[in-house]
């Protein structure tokens, strides 16, 4: 028998066959799955602002840094960036990289930046905990 006609043969009598009451049940069809939960939504929201403020954070503390210090500020910025776009895509990547800008344009005061630099290194410490990251 020629295989093309074989392989057809083999379609009609699987097509035909009936099919176990387990595979059934096993699984259920694409059409019933839920649609997102407003809690699911909330947690995506939740996600997209944390980034924002990390960013806008991270922003603000390449502010209080030397001149010395922002080379590596800035390197670290880029990594966590990639970090972020590893684990979460390119669209929270971007935001947080969209925060970071806006923070470097925010000037704020010198003695708030104990407190930044502070809270920055904190956030990022809980991120690289979070990711598996490695702590530089």
């Amino acid at each position: 028998m020629p295989r093309p006609l074989f392989g057809a043969c083999l379609l009609t009598l699987a097509l035909a066959l009936p099919v176990p009451a387990a595979l059934a049940q096993a699984a259920p069809p694409a059409a019933s799955a839920a649609p997102p939960t407003t809690v699911q939504i909330d947690n995506e929201d939740e996600i997209d602002q944390g980034l924002k403020r990390f960013g806008y954070l991270t922003g603000l503390a390449l502010g209080c840094v030397t001149d010395a210090q922002r080379p590596t500020l800035q390197r670290e910025a880029l990594d966590l960036n990639a970090e972020i776009n590893r684990l979460l895509g390119g669209d929270r990547a971007f935001l947080y990289a969209a925060a970071f800008g806006y923070g470097t344009s925010t000037s704020i005061k010198a003695d708030e930046c104990k407190q930044v630099l502070q809270r920055y290194e904190e956030r990022v410490k809980q991120f690289r905990q979070r990711s598996g990251g490695s702590g530089s």
